[in-house]
């Protein structure tokens, strides 16, 4: 099983990207009288398409560049197989997502157009002659719609539906807008990460032909419209509510920094100790946030919570264990006072 999720790279995506297209469900969903226990077959049809388009993305991106990383001396999962295998490995996601889709979705549908436009932007960004990887904004544009916009469009678009609600145009563009920001945050962040072995391999990225003041200036510019852009999302479908998380968010990360040195980046610079702004937020704060208030609505939509924590747990337990050692650190000075 170790081997198997290390080929598809699940570690990079599971916990960091299915999170927050979860929260755009748990939104839309709020606003119906389904219960989560009804939609409960539509989201395991629903993740499990994502999560083939994960596994295809992460089969194809280590097929195409397998000449990139042996010349970086960085490990690759498809080296050790042949043209064929590798093909035969990357055609068998998309096929039975074609055959998920087509059952359960329909092809001729906006919401499958979104899910398929997700295979195209991540193929053109991999596979030559496209390569969107090595031609500048077009390559990290291509990620945070490949990444983040279709397949939560796709999500979006879907539970709408199932759940009989209009599919308005306004919530939908700030949704993109929102997704579009914080897609473009990610692959900026890891395409800095990955500079000084895209630059052995002679990979040129979007982040080694901008200086360090421009790509800290695009990254302002960036979090000013995700921002906006998610705070109207969220005013669009009247849940306020979730601000309490948002508040508590903000209190764990001034205990962060208090007691732990641990800082806040958008993208750059990268102390020896950071977290990227608003992730853990999207990851674990919003989501649990949601699924509490839909448990307020009905308590029979707590069941959302456990399955969440269990599906999404090592995120979770890590802000647990740093809040635990903050604690810790803040009761040490007490006790050892009470002791003397």
């Amino acid at each position: 099983m170790k081997k198997i999720l290390a080929a598809i790279r699940a570690n990079d995506w599971w916990e960091y990207k299915i999170p927050p297209m979860l929260s755009v469900v748990y939104i839309i969903i709020q606003n119906s009288h389904y219960t989560f226990l009804s939609l409960l077959p539509s989201m395991m049809i629903a993740v499990s398409a994502i999560i083939l388009c994960a596994i295809y993305v992460s089969l194809l991106n280590d097929a195409t560049d397998m000449e990139d990383d042996a010349k970086a001396g960085k490990r690759n999962g498809m080296a050790n197989y042949s043209r064929v295998q590798q093909t035969i490995f990357i055609s068998l996601p998309l096929l039975v997502a074609l055959c998920i889709i087509g059952y359960f979705v329909k092809f001729l549908s906006l919401a499958s157009l979104f899910y398929f436009a997700a295979y195209v932007s991540f193929t053109l960004y991999s596979l030559p002659p496209f390569r969107l990887k090595k031609r500048g904004f077009m390559g990290i544009a291509a990620d945070a719609l490949g990444s983040q916009v279709f397949p939560t469009l796709f999500l979006a678009i879907s539970f709408y539906q199932w759940t009989n609600q209009p599919i308005a145009l306004l919530p939908l563009v700030f949704l993109t807008t929102w997704l579009f920001c914080f897609g473009l945050r990610g692959i900026l962040w890891h395409q800095l990460a990955d500079k000084e072995n895209d630059k052995v391999s002679g990979l040129f990225t979007f982040v080694q032909k901008i200086s360090d003041v421009q790509l800290s200036r695009l990254s302002i510019a960036i979090i000013i419209l995700e921002m906006a852009a998610f705070a109207t999302f969220i005013w669009l479908h009247a849940l306020f509510l979730i601000i309490p998380g948002l508040i508590l968010y903000f209190i764990y990360n001034w205990l962060l920094l208090k007691y732990c040195g641990i800082r806040q980046i958008l993208i750059t610079p990268k102390p020896v100790q950071y977290r990227i702004f608003m992730f853990e937020y999207y990851q674990v704060f919003l989501p649990l946030s949601l699924l509490i208030l839909y448990a307020c609505k009905d308590p029979i939509n707590i069941i959302g919570l456990p399955l969440h924590f269990f599906l999404f747990r090592v995120n979770i337990c890590g802000i647990l264990r740093s809040i635990k050692r903050m604690f810790a650190s803040l009761l040490l000075p007490f006790l050892s006072t009470v002791k003397k």
